[in-house]
């Protein structure tokens, strides 16, 4: 039998990180941040100083080498109680982790470690204007001009386009016919000349504390060594490190999950209506009940997913079973907590309302819920052929 029972380092480092978030991140500077657009850099400095940037990342490098489960309960906690600080962990999650994995100590020494010490994460350019999610459909490309690549092309939805000293771009050579064969990732500092980043406006949030950009390559000049890992093979890089990536995915969005069925609960218990707390109207009740089955089955699917990620086993199907479901799952669960709190919940700057905003992004962020059908339903089915 799977025992998922937190161990006691686990137990010690979550209160850490929520004492931590708790006074550097309290719910006014959280609400601070996303009225003025600001992203609260000494709270991040703050999670350096204590060592959680790092956490996942290889001692060598000056990280902590945890497992994706203790990864996954670090990234809940701080989607949780970090407010804006969520984005640049669950984007480092993968982005730091491939430089490690595929870098040159040159690319760790340059990027991974001033990451560590309280930086930006680098963003990842994959999203196309014209292919979406189809990353085998990208546009992008570069070619050989001596020992420099020539890049030309666009990404768009560009996570932390903004801050990141540098996006992890995926081109394809045109010399080779098959994209699978040809992609190779480069680090693009974003100073380099030919890229231009321009931040998109979010929904519902004009000035949000961190970016969503399109970024347009012309004639970007990089050297040969800033290819990440081995040329021709960035599509197959890009998919080894896709775990990682549903993993901050799904923890994130229960976190949210979690903090909205919190709210909603002490408000049903504390709102009277009718001569009567509205927690003992039956369909309040029964919302609360939904709310709390999607959850426990959230959880549960997470700790599996890590659990069988840190055991070395084959989750693709997984993982793009947690991404569908929970990302679908909490916007039921935040729509809900929306209908519980009522007023108070659409009027003024409430984090629920935000939520119900933001969240809405995650069924299409990292993969649709339509792809991830389209490419898990198939192996399910092959399951019993």
């Amino acid at each position: 039998m799977i025992d998922f029972s937190k161990t006691e380092e686990q137990e010690l480092l979550i209160e850490s990180i929520k004492e931590l978030l708790e006074r550097e991140m309290p719910a006014e500077k959280e609400r601070e941040c996303y009225r003025n657009g600001e992203f609260p850099w000494d709270a991040w400095k703050a999670m350096a100083e204590a060592g959680f940037t790092g956490l996942g990342l290889p001692e060598e490098v000056g990280g902590t080498d945890v497992d994706l489960m203790t990864v996954a309960l670090a990234n809940f906690t701080i989607s949780r109680y970090g407010g804006p600080l969520a984005a640049f962990y669950s984007m480092g999650m993968p982005t730091m982790y491939d430089v490690c994995e595929f870098g040159t100590p040159e690319q760790i020494e340059k990027y991974v470690k001033p990451y560590i010490a309280g930086g930006a994460p680098l963003a990842l350019g994959i999203s196309e204007p014209s292919t979406g999610s189809d990353v085998a459909g990208m546009q992008t490309s570069y070619a050989w001009d001596g020992d420099t690549a020539v890049i030309n092309g666009g990404k768009h939805y560009t996570t932390c386009g903004m801050e990141a000293p540098a996006i992890i771009v995926i081109a394809k050579d045109p010399m080779v016919d098959n994209v699978h064969r040809g992609a190779t990732m480069f680090l693009v500092d974003r100073d380099t000349p030919g890229v231009t980043i321009n931040k998109l406006p979010k929904m519902g949030h004009e000035n949000a504390p961190t970016s969503i950009c399109e970024v347009f390559l012309n004639d970007v000049r990089v050297p040969r060594s800033a290819i990440l890992g081995v040329e021709h093979n960035g599509f197959m890089q890009t998919m080894a490190n896709f775990t990682r990536e549903r993993i901050a995915n799904v923890s994130g969005v229960i976190a949210t999950a979690v903090t909205a069925f919190g709210d909603a609960c002490a408000y049903a218990n504390q709102r009277e209506q009718f001569g009567q707390q509205i927690g003992r109207f039956e369909l309040v009740q029964e919302m609360i009940m939904e709310m709390s089955c999607k959850i426990e089955n959230m959880m549960n699917m997470l700790y599996k997913l890590c659990w069988q990620a840190d055991q070395g086993q084959d989750v693709r199907i997984l993982a793009g079973m947690a991404k569908y479901y929970c990302s679908k799952a909490t916007c039921e669960v935040v729509d809900d907590a929306i209908q519980v709190l009522a007023g108070i919940g659409v009027v003024g700057d409430h984090r629920v309302g935000r939520y119900y905003i933001d969240i809405r992004s995650a069924r299409i962020a990292g993969g649709s819920d339509q792809v991830m059908v389209f490419n898990t339903a198939p192996q399910i089915l092959k399951r019993y052929r």
